[in-house]
């Protein structure tokens, strides 16, 4: 069963995710710590060698860049860097079948790095006296120390908090310039998100296309040449063969599933992949790709490549984030900001999902449960020494604040500005790119966690506009759709089992999806022999194991 991990990478996953201002977590911290939160000395007198990479890996880091020298100068550490890019797929997996795992690294999925015995256990000890500003987050939040427990005091994973990813979901971004061209009218107010830098050509409306009036514009997009080139040559959604959550959250909402995530169905947990309501998706995904909507070259295009061609001018929608919407810098490679920015005549029309023939709309909630997402892991053969200097470290780059902001952002005036007041505002890079920012070790080492008012560093006014506007809203808020049951805390054996049947799972779901929508397989002949298949496959086992689960509402009403 393909268990949602924050960490679907995801992504582009970038620099860290925002943070919204109104999004629901709880937190007693306003801001980073400055200073060891620790009276006890830490020993740092013996130089160790620590191979590392962290969520801003893209594959650009340079050796000896500036953030390296800093840790090994404070540390006294020598830090290997890793030329990877954590949102490729077939990259992390060679890294982990090769031997080749850093001494801790940002990766998806450390359960079952843990169950294959390919990383070590942390003890919650060690994090307490080694990572003590970490260890006070924790606290701090309700499920804390529950989240990556492997045993009674001991933790598979370090993991990311960001208070926005409770509530965080997905919108609908079109051409605006294309509908204005072919005359087909938004609706609802229009109210432009920002006033410069692109986001002024990004226009929000509250009210939402249903999945009968976008099929008419996917048509109009595909049919009636909106670029003007004289060619047939440009479709409606944009779609990818290696990230479904990443392209198809809204389409699938409107049809009432949660990508990747169990539901309830006939009083009964059952997974999305086997769901009634996912089968009526395939068959209106396979409609739209039999009638032309869809490019036929997207199983050939992972996500990356899918967005060039976003930026090419070749689909006239997406699925975009509030924050990628609003046009925070770190999302400068993705849809809409690599088409506003290439193309100055280019405008967007973002909305809420779009709603089905039967009234659903939302999309899968960032994370299942609450805030928590994300993990670093921890190689097998680190030694207890070696782990209480990374913890240190991990400590001083994402949780003290002078640390913070010279990993994450790098120096003021040379590297990066305030939109307003310093450290009540979001922070401006002067580098666009990524790899830019890369090559310096900028947010290379780092995992996200954000929480008071460090969230203000990530959220620019454009941003907190679209919370205000919907998406911090209730009504905003309940477009997010949850598990109906999820082994938050490791309490059954779905984790073990998932180990043991997920990648099967995945790959005959994934087989399934890419079949359904070219049209290879009929959805409803082939349906039952589909099914079957999966649940002998080890889905009925997982499905059993989730039914001794928690119901995510009463887990979520206990915080």
């Amino acid at each position: 069963m393909a268990s949602k991990k924050a960490s679907v990478v995801m992504l582009s996953l970038a620099m860290a995710l925002i943070a919204s201002a109104c999004s629901g977590g709880k937190t007693t911290s306003s801001e980073p710590n400055s200073g060891n939160a620790s009276d006890k000395p830490v020993d740092t007198s013996k130089t160790l060698e620590i191979s590392w990479v962290g969520q801003g890996a893209r594959g650009k880091i340079e050796d000896n860049n500036k953030v390296q020298q800093m840790i090994e100068k404070k540390f006294n550490v020598k830090l290997k860097n890793r030329k990877i890019d954590v949102n490729n797929k077939e990259q992390r997996n060679l890294m982990v079948a090769s031997d080749e795992l850093p001494d801790i690294a940002f990766m998806d999925a450390p359960d079952k790095l843990y169950a294959d015995a390919v990383t070590r256990s942390i003890p919650k000890d060690m994090i307490v006296k080694n990572a003590p500003n970490y260890a006070k987050m924790l606290s701090e939040q309700p499920t804390g120390w529950q989240v990556n427990q492997a045993k009674e005091g001991e933790y598979y994973a370090l993991t990311g908090f960001k208070q926005e990813w409770d509530n965080m979901i997905w919108g609908q971004a079109y051409r605006l310039d294309w509908l204005e061209k072919l005359g087909i009218k938004p609706k609802g107010e229009l109210i432009p998100v920002g006033t410069s830098g692109g986001a002024e050509r990004v226009f929000f409306t509250k009210q939402a296309f249903t999945l009968e009036e976008e099929q008419k514009i996917f048509d109009a997009f595909v049919n009636q040449d909106p670029d003007g080139n004289g060619k047939k040559d440009t479709y409606g959604l944009l779609l990818n063969n290696s990230d479904a959550p990443w392209a198809l959250n809204t389409e699938a909402g409107a049809f009432g599933v949660g990508w990747t995530y169990n539901l309830e169905e006939d009083g009964k947990v059952t997974d999305y992949a086997i769901s009634k309501n996912y089968k009526e998706f395939l068959k209106h995904m396979a409609s739209q790709y039999k009638n032309g909507l869809i490019d036929p070259e997207f199983t050939t295009l992972n996500r990356a490549k899918s967005w060039e061609k976003f930026a090419a001018g070749k689909y006239g929608a997406a699925q975009v984030q509030v924050q990628a919407a609003g046009m925070v810098p770190f999302t400068f490679n993705r849809p809409p900001a690599n088409l506003v920015l290439k193309d100055s005549n280019a405008k967007i029309l973002f909305t809420p999902p779009p709603i089905g023939f039967q009234g659903q709309q939302g999309s899968a909630a960032y994370t299942p449960v609450d805030g928590f997402g994300y993990a670093m892991v921890v190689k097998k053969d680190v030694s207890d020494e070696k782990l209480a200097r990374i913890l240190q470290i991990f400590d001083y780059i994402n949780l003290d604040k002078d640390g913070l902001m010279f990993t994450q952002f790098g120096e003021e005036g040379k590297d990066f500005s305030w939109e307003g007041e310093a450290y009540k505002s979001a922070v401006l890079p002067k580098q666009a790119a990524e790899a830019d920012r890369e090559k310096d070790g900028i947010n290379y080492y780092n995992l996200p966690i954000q929480q008071g008012n460090v969230t203000a560093y990530y959220t620019n006014a454009s941003v907190l506009k679209l919370t205000d506007l919907f998406f911090g809203t209730d009504k905003g808020r309940e477009m997010a759709y949850r598990p109906f049951k999820w082994d938050y805390f490791n309490q059954t054996k779905y984790n073990e089992l998932n180990t043991k049947y997920g990648a099967k799972l995945k790959t005959i779901t994934d087989e399934f999806l890419f079949k359904s929508i070219t049209g290879e397989i009929n959805v409803d002949s082939a349906w039952d022999a589909y099914v079957k298949d999966w649940r002998n496959s080890g889905g009925d086992e997982l499905l059993a194991e989730l039914e001794k689960a928690p119901k995510v509402a009463d887990l979520r009403s206990s915080k």
